[in-house]
């Protein structure tokens, strides 16, 4: 995953001991809506109590040896995982390799180094394919944590932002494909090219109003801005865009100033530029890191919904805790398992721990992600199955 996501990765071998509102007239307008609406700090009882509504940890399998990890620490909560599920299986052992984050997390599976791969990132379709050269199928991906509201390393959730004095205040992620998007003639499934997800020129938005906006917005062009690191790049390309990387031809591209070079031509950039231009530029849309636009006044993030018909939801800390908002970030953990067999027992049983009250308190504990809610919770149960 990116390197503002990641930190320091390292590389270990664990064992017992050593693991010691919905939308009303003009679509996309919602002059009402509190797309503004202050965010609130998320308290840790409102974390106890989604907590509590998670089932307890019950073993059905006696585990006995090893267990070999191999890709991101998910900043040390694969550890805390792996010391948590010890106290149940005393007797198994974990080996782990974090080396090489979450970019060598799933050539551990097809190379037959790791049982399991956790990654900060979206399994890319160039993970997926050597995978699948390998085993003849996709691996399983399983969400095991949501990310963060705003903190660097967090897996932060994304933040719409415009400039303060545009009018709108929420999108749909329909909307929102349109404008950072373009024609194709196709889109993935798995890793199948299919015109099944092609998109017509006519589907762009490229003008403000086309999204409702008049008078001197009418005509004005959509000015797009964002990230072209690839952690964030691929999650933005898999939900908007069916996995295409066919962008608004003008779609202006910053990263984080750590991977950049430490010159001008570096600085200019840096994710910070692209704030700077959004605060001059009112007819700008961009994608970001609120923990940076919070030190730009003159812009602002939307409210924004799955569907057209909403809700509109602003991005807050319990929006984000509940998964209402539509841009969280997941932290996964990918495993291999053939069609219409099991996993392995002893996988299995970690993730079973894993998706528990007690390893999803582990992740409170611990501080860095939110817990899954009970829903979602229960959703990546069943792929265990």
């Amino acid at each position: 995953m990116p390197a503002m996501e990641q930190g320091d990765g390292h590389t270990g071998i664990s064992r017992r001991a050593m693991v010691g509102a919905t939308a009303a007239g003009l679509a996309g307008i919602g002059l009402t809506h509190p797309a503004n609406a202050a965010p609130r700090a998320t308290s840790a009882s409102a974390l106890d109590a989604l907590v509590a509504e998670l089932p307890p940890y019950e073993p059905e399998t006696k585990v006995i040896g090893g267990i070999r990890i191999f890709g991101s620490f998910l900043k040390g909560n694969v550890e805390v995982w792996e010391k948590g599920f010890l106290k149940h299986h005393p007797e198994a052992e974990f080996a782990h390799n974090f080396t090489t984050s979450s970019e060598g997390a799933m050539a551990g599976l097809y190379t037959g180094l790791s049982d399991v791969a956790p990654a900060g990132d979206d399994a890319k379709i160039t993970d997926m394919m050597p995978y699948y050269n390998v085993f003849r199928h996709l691996p399983l991906e399983v969400s095991v944590a949501t990310g963060g509201y705003e903190a660097r390393g967090t897996l932060w959730a994304i933040p719409i932002v415009v400039h303060k004095d545009n009018p709108i205040r929420r999108l749909s992620l329909r909307q929102l494909a349109g404008v950072f998007g373009a024609e194709r003639t196709g889109g993935w499934e798995g890793i199948l090219y299919t015109a099944k997800y092609a998109r017509h020129p006519r589907e762009n938005i490229r003008t403000w109003g086309e999204l409702g906006l008049r008078g001197e917005w009418a005509e004005r062009p959509i000015q797009t801005y964002g990230y072209c690191a690839p952690g964030f790049t691929y999650y933005f390309q898999r939900k908007l865009f069916h996995h295409s990387d066919k962008w608004n031809p003008n779609f202006r591209q910053y990263v984080e100033a750590k991977e950049a070079p430490d010159d001008d031509l570096g600085k200019a950039v840096a994710s910070e530029r692209m704030l700077e231009e959004l605060s001059n530029d009112k007819y700008g849309i961009a994608w970001a890191a609120l923990m940076h636009t919070k030190d730009y006044p003159d812009v602002r993030p939307l409210a924004l919904a799955a569907r057209d018909d909403g809700p509109y939801v602003p991005l807050t800390p319990e929006t984000v805790r509940d998964r209402t908002y539509p841009l969280i970030r997941d932290a996964y953990f990918y495993l291999n398992r053939a069609p219409g067999k099991p996993l392995d027992p002893k996988v299995r049983e970690f993730m079973r721990y894993i998706l528990s009250r007690e390893g999803q308190r582990a992740i409170v504990e611990h501080g860095i992600y939110n817990p899954l809610t009970p829903q979602a919770l229960r959703e990546q149960r069943q792929k265990l199955d």
